[in-house]
C-alpha cells in the first residue's frame, strides 16, 4: 500500500528551494557590492561581476509513468552555476598616482554596476515574498484538507 501522505509537502519543499537559490544570489549580489570598488591594470584584472544562473529540479515520479511526459514533476529549483560577467568591458579611469595605474597613468574599475545590483536585489526581494506567500497558500491549503478529513 501506498503511503497517502508521501508527497504531501511537496509544495513545501519547492518553495524551500526557491528561498534557497534565492539566498545564494543574495549573497553573490552582496559580494559584487562588496568588491565593486577594486581596481586593476593590464596584468592584475579588478573584480568581475558574477551572476547566478538556475537549473529547474524535477523529481521523477512512478505513478505517471504512463502519461506523456508526466513521468517527472517540478520539485524547485537550483543554482547552476556562479558564472562571471567577461562581456561588460572595465571602466577606466586616469590617476597617475594610483597603485594599479599602468605606465600612461590609466586604472581599470570593476565591471559592477550598482544600479544593475540594486535592481537584482528588488528582485530577489520579490521572489522571496512570493514563495513566502505560495508557503502560506500551500500551509492553508493542507489545513483545510485536514479539517475537511476531520468527521462532523
Amino acid at each position: 500500500m501506498a503511503d497517502p501522505v508521501k508527497g504531501a509537502f511537496q509544495g513545501f519543499d519547492i518553495a524551500a528551494a526557491g528561498l534557497r537559490a534565492e539566498m545564494m544570489r543574495s549573497e553573490i549580489v552582496a559580494a559584487n557590492l562588496g568588491n565593486m570598488h577594486r581596481t586593476g591594470n593590464s596584468q592584475n584584472e579588478p573584480y568581475r561581476r558574477k551572476s547566478v544562473v538556475f537549473q529547474e529540479v524535477l523529481d521523477r515520479v512512478q505513478s505517471a509513468k504512463s502519461t506523456p511526459g508526466g513521468q517527472q514533476v517540478a520539485a524547485g529549483v537550483t543554482v547552476k552555476a556562479v558564472v562571471e560577467d567577461n562581456k561588460t568591458p572595465f571602466p577606466t579611469f586616469r590617476d597617475p598616482g594610483h597603485p594599479d595605474a599602468d605606465k600612461d597613468g590609466w586604472v581599470m574599475r570593476s565591471n559592477v554596476d550598482v544600479f544593475q545590483e540594486l535592481v537584482d536585489l528588488s528582485v530577489i526581494e520579490r521572489s522571496f515574498e512570493a514563495n513566502l506567500a505560495s508557503m502560506r497558500s500551500y500551509r492553508s491549503m493542507l489545513q483545510n484538507t485536514l479539517n475537511n478529513m476531520r468527521p462532523s
